[in-house]
């Protein structure tokens, strides 16, 4: 895909380079307790988010049900764009990381363009997603393909309408709307929370229930760093959270956007 760079933006990082931190890691161990303690360990696991079953869905009367998913599906990107946001990865050792992400993201074809870069300019990654994670540039420790596949996935949860078969539109029981999903190829669930006094939730799950990811959209004026999204409404700040042993989250801010042509 060829990339132009508007040289009027005042940004001299402009596809020059980025850093985008969708961090990889994942671990699991096994444990050799008593019957007892295991016993504890099942219970404990009960008051555990990641773990518990599905909130119930009071399913939304026939004649709503279409406006209750065309509501879930407001909350992402719906025509081509340009994003140009800063990044700072919280990471799991407690160390914290700041880049700059410019994405070019193809809501028709679900294709996008990632480049991530250094304060200074320099370009850390640059990879594209069209049906498969391909990378041009990375620089250690962004050259793990774990890493890019990882960093794909959060841009298409956090952007993307989920790729699946809508499986319940309605509210919980406490009146939040909600949608909810059967992701493709088995690949577990996908929830769209429309919160009453803030922004959208987006929760990812496994096959098994067990919530791995947590996306959460704050919209202008609500939040700080706004950018004029030329009459289209787009997040200002987007937290992702990645659940498990070592989890971690990502927060990214607004800094610029504009349309781009269909790719």
């Amino acid at each position: 895909m060829k990339m132009t760079v508007n040289k009027k933006k005042a940004y001299p990082w402009h596809w020059k380079e980025l850093k985008n931190s969708s961090l990889t890691g994942r671990l699991s161990g096994r444990l050799t307790v008593g019957r007892g303690a295991l016993l504890l360990a099942a219970c404990f696991l009960l008051f555990i988010p990641g773990c518990r079953s599905f909130a119930p869905i009071e399913p939304a009367a026939p004649a709503l049900h279409e406006d209750a998913a065309r509501r879930c599906r407001d909350c992402f990107l719906d025509n081509s764009r340009q994003l140009v946001q800063s990044l700072t990865a919280y990471l799991p050792d407690g160390d914290v990381r700041d880049a700059i992400a410019v994405m070019r993201i193809y809501p028709e074809n679900r294709k996008i363009r990632c480049v991530i870069m250094s304060a200074q300019g320099i370009v850390l990654f640059d990879g594209e997603y069209d049906g498969r994670v391909s990378v041009s540039r990375a620089v250690s420790p962004f050259d793990e393909k774990k890493f890019a596949n990882e960093m794909f996935a959060d841009i298409r949860l956090a952007l993307l309408p989920p790729p699946g078969r809508l499986l319940a539109a309605g509210s919980l029981l406490d009146g939040t709307p909600i949608c909810r999903y059967a992701r493709k190829n088995d690949e577990g669930y996908c929830e769209v929370r429309l919160s009453k006094d803030g922004g959208p939730e987006i929760r990812q799950y496994t096959k098994a229930k067990k919530l791995l990811k947590t996306v959460r959209l704050c919209y202008a004026p609500a939040c700080e760093n706004a950018a004029s999204g030329g009459g289209v409404k787009i997040a200002s700040r987007i937290t992702i959270y990645h659940h498990g042993l070592f989890d971690y989250r990502l927060e990214l801010k607004l800094l610029e956007t504009e349309s781009l042509s269909p790719d």
